[in-house]
């Protein structure tokens, strides 16, 4: 009996050591491992989309008033995209109202600018607000919701579904937290989002019912008297229900450049779902750095070139210096490059001009790709025309299609000068015949120009002779029908 009390305890023990080793979230070869609570975990870096540390990021969550970050991008928008203007004035109708108007309680036919509304539903989880600057911005809070999907869907989160405006609890609401990411670089390009994101502190001005009031964010990783204070975040914010709290907040070193997306979601209590992201802003800024990892011009390796002109090869470098986000106990040398040469088989063929693709680079750590950078030509390399010339000759002999036109070409040739000729002899001995036929012709005329008394005619009147009668053959009477005229006069010279 004893032994089976110990043997619990000591699992009991195994099952909490494992639990604890499960909530240290070592990053990247980081020195020193932070403790966390929350289960889901993602820091990502701004600018590059690089994602330093994750655990279950794919984990499915509640996301409660994490939701009007959403709606506020979506409202913000509507600013840029001409349905809406900051100055415009909206009146607050019954149909506006709603149980959880904020700390300072709009009322009907307050009128207020759109603008205010933005920092309302934000800064003092206004639903008023919310539902009323949706109303003027898309219609209706249903159409905005439709956008707000439409937008998630663009973003590619496969695994996100808005119901409501104001993360009201919906059981088919959820979200995860790399979709939450995504979705929050998308809107940090927004410059009118960004200022109500990050405003600590905001002035709404008098309206038809109220003087002007001052609204402080809740964000405790903003304010400066609270135990999770961070000077480096610029905007946040919380939300979730019991079973779960979400803290999704925007941070940026000035020293560093360095601008993080922090996310931590399952914690059981609002003090631990702070925390976690207190620590991990604070861990992050302390271990991580932009480092160069390639130079530009960096001579990374050498591309063959054919044909080249005083040169048998050309220089490939980096298209750009290549920095990323790393552990600050991540060397650049600790990176494996995996080069791949487009035409490493055969090279490239002069000419080539400088900056010429070559190729590509990987950069590789523990297995994973940080980044990866185009392989130029550093220097142009000019062709040796003449051995081109040689070659293009040498290879056009060879070529099958070329050879079968050639010999086409030779067998035309030949038939056609066959037959140019055969029609020359034709015509050679054509003439020949003619030439004979008129001079038999010219003879017999001789021969009978002394015609007797009988066959003379009367003066005055023509002579006809019928030259057929003279010819031995109808070949040659069909011959001189053709005798051109001028013969004609040329024989009547004679025959004077």
């Amino acid at each position: 009996m004893i032994r089976t009390k110990i043997i619990k305890k000591c699992l009991l023990l195994l099952c909490v050591l494992a639990m604890l080793c499960g909530i240290l979230v070592p990053c990247a070869g980081a020195a020193e491992a932070v403790e966390l609570v929350s289960p889901s975990v993602i820091v990502t870096e701004l600018t590059s989309g690089t994602t330093l540390i994750s655990s279950e990021p794919a984990r499915r969550l509640n996301p409660g008033s994490i939701v009007k970050v959403i709606s506020l991008y979506m409202l913000c928008s509507a600013c840029f995209e001409g349905d809406a203007e900051l100055r415009d004035r909206v009146t607050i109708t019954e149909s506006m109202l709603h149980t959880d108007s904020g700390f300072l309680g709009l009322k009907t036919d307050e009128v207020l600018k759109y603008e205010d509304l933005l920092y309302l539903m934000f800064m003092d989880y206004s639903e008023t607000a919310a539902y009323a600057a949706a109303i003027h911005a898309a219609g209706s809070a249903e159409a905005l919701v439709s956008r707000m999907n439409a937008f998630a869907e663009e973003c590619g989160c496969e695994n996100t579904v808005f119901t409501n405006i104001t993360g009201a609890y919906d059981e088919a609401q959820h979200t995860t937290g790399e979709d939450l990411v995504r979705m929050i670089r998308v809107a940090s390009q927004n410059s009118l989002f960004m200022n109500v994101f990050s405003a600590r502190t905001y002035t709404v001005g008098d309206t038809n019912m109220a003087i002007s009031r001052v609204l402080v964010t809740s964000n405790q990783l903003q304010r400066s008297g609270s135990s999770y204070f961070c000077p480096e975040c610029t905007g946040g914010r919380f939300g979730g229900i019991s079973d779960g709290y979400t803290t999704i907040s925007l941070s940026q070193s000035e020293e560093s450049d360095m601008k993080l997306i922090v996310l931590v979601s399952g914690a059981l209590t609002t003090d631990e779902s702070y925390s976690d992201a207190s620590k991990l802003i604070r861990w992050t800024f302390d271990g991580f750095s932009w480092r160069t990892i390639v130079e530009a011009g960096e001579n990374i390796t050498q591309v063959s070139v054919d044909l080249g002109r005083d040169t048998d090869h050309v220089v490939a470098v980096p298209a750009h210096a290549v920095s990323v986000m790393l552990d600050n106990d991540i060397q650049a040398e600790d990176f494996q490059r995996d080069i791949v040469i487009y035409a490493a088989d055969r090279g490239v063929t002069a000419p080539v001009e400088k900056g010429q693709l070559l190729g590509e680079m990987h950069l590789m750590y523990r297995g994973t790709e940080y980044a990866s950078v185009d392989l130029v030509a550093a220097k142009p390399v000019e062709l040796m025309r003449l051995e081109y010339l040689k070659r293009l000759v040498a290879n056009t002999a060879k070529d099958k299609k070329v050879i079968t036109l050639l010999t086409v070409l030779a067998i035309l040739l030949a038939l056609y000068l066959l037959y140019a000729f055969v029609y020359r002899a034709y015509r050679i001995g054509k003439k020949g015949r003619n030439a004979v036929i008129k001079r038999r012709l010219r003879a017999r005329r001789r021969r009978d120009g002394g015609a007797s008394a009988d066959e003379k005619v009367p003066a005055g009147e023509p002579k006809v002779i019928d030259i057929a009668d003279h010819l031995d053959t109808e070949a040659e009477a069909d011959a001189a029908e053709k005798i051109p005229e001028e013969n004609g006069g040329e024989e009547n010279g004679h025959e004077e």
